[in-house]
């Protein structure tokens, strides 16, 4: 992403953090938030500094004080702005209105995730590594962490509570425990891709994985 950078956003000088007035986020921190999306795509989240931003993005070190607390904020930001886009590409789509829609809809729900892995693919695993970190880099990230967690599941939830509602499904599915299972297949499949590369094909898999879900959870006792 290459963003244009103004060449000045403020006077070379690092403001108080905690004698700033209120901020509406705008303009001017999306593109630092694209500046820093790159650096952290780039070198992780440690390797990532506020220095590197502020170069980054043409501005001054201090001025990065005016729109972000620190780096932490700068990664909340970054990690919420991709996972909304991911969302709404993964779940912005018209909904099923039938059995057969519904399988449709379902096994398009895991090819556009491959594609978007295929696309970005330091996002889950910049996440992943956070996530196991997050203890250490403080209780703003690991809160980040667990409400985006906490996002992904609701969106399988109301997949497969969709799919139940519709014929689809076993009506004594267990929700909760078949989002589970697709979160974590998931999270299986795309380490094998990171591990691997194109030796391992990721949309094939989770393709395969979608219909052995939907053949399972169809089943009546």
């Amino acid at each position: 992403m290459n963003a244009l950078a103004p060449k000045r956003l403020l006077p070379q000088s690092s403001p108080q953090v905690s004698s700033r007035p209120p901020h509406a986020r705008g303009t001017l921190d999306n593109v630092l938030i694209e500046a820093a999306m790159d650096l952290f795509a780039a070198y992780g989240y440690r390797g990532t500094s506020l220095a590197k931003i502020a170069r980054a993005a043409g501005v001054t070190k201090g001025a990065l004080y005016w729109h972000f607390t620190d780096k932490e904020d700068f990664f909340i930001a970054v990690a919420e702005k991709v996972l909304a886009e991911w969302g709404k590409s993964i779940y912005g789509g018209s909904s099923a209105t039938n059995k057969a829609q519904y399988a449709d809809e379902f096994l398009e729900v895991f090819a556009k995730t491959a594609a978007l892995n295929q696309t970005n693919p330091w996002v889950t695993r910049l996440l992943l590594i956070v996530s196991l970190e997050s203890h250490k880099i403080g209780p703003r990230v690991l809160r980040m962490i667990r409400k985006q967690n906490l996002r992904g599941f609701t969106h399988y939830e109301e997949l497969i509570q969709r799919g139940i509602d519709l014929g689809a499904f076993d009506p004594k599915l267990d929700v909760k425990w078949a989002a589970t299972q697709i979160y974590s297949t998931y999270l299986g499949l795309a380490n094998l891709w990171y591990l691997h590369g194109e030796r391992f094909n990721l949309r094939r898999s989770l393709e395969r994985q979608a219909r052995a879900f939907l053949k399972h959870w169809s089943k009546r006792p």
